[in-house]
């Protein structure tokens, strides 16, 4: 009979211990990804301050009354030792524009010939020009100077 009262006490006193630490895990409320790194301050004490792993995971000591959940990318959470469950959601920073102002014209619909002309002629000046390698002229081969000056070229070329 001692042996059954001393494991029963053995018992309990294991569970009142167990209970006194509470596991909780960091979650992304979103993506409901572990967040590590978080800073867990312990009844507004800085010098009892807690990191989560990189499982998001923390022990509560058993002297907490309340905690403070802080992360750089997230808004901090207040929980009081009730309040605290075994999974913990954090809400992500989000940075909202007050106003925006968009400014803007409104396009011509219609169709205007002096424009098009005008868009044309830059079109041209732009274009580079084809210059032919040979040309014929069919009147110029019935010109005596034109024949005179196309022998002299032949001539300046062969010497060249």
């Amino acid at each position: 009979m001692p042996i059954r009262f001393l494991l029963t006490t053995m018992l309990a006193a294991l569970c009142a211990s167990a209970h006194a630490q509470k596991e909780s895990v960091v979650l992304d409320m979103e993506t409901k990804m572990p967040v590590s790194g978080v800073v867990v301050t312990v009844n507004n004490a800085v010098t009892s301050q807690l990191l989560t792993n990189y499982r998001g995971l923390f022990l509560l000591p058993a002297a907490a009354d309340s905690i403070v959940l802080g992360h750089p990318g997230y808004e901090s959470l207040r929980l009081r030792r009730a309040e605290v469950t075994d999974t913990i959601l954090l809400l992500r920073k989000y940075q909202a524009l007050r106003e925006v102002v968009i400014y803007g014209s409104m396009p011509s619909v219609g169709f205007s010939m002096g424009k098009l002309r005008e868009q044309l002629r830059k079109e041209e000046e732009l274009t580079p020009r084809a210059v032919p390698l040979a040309t014929f002229d069919f009147f110029s081969v019935f010109s005596a100077k034109k024949r005179k000056k196309t022998r002299e070229r032949l001539k300046a070329i062969e010497n060249y």
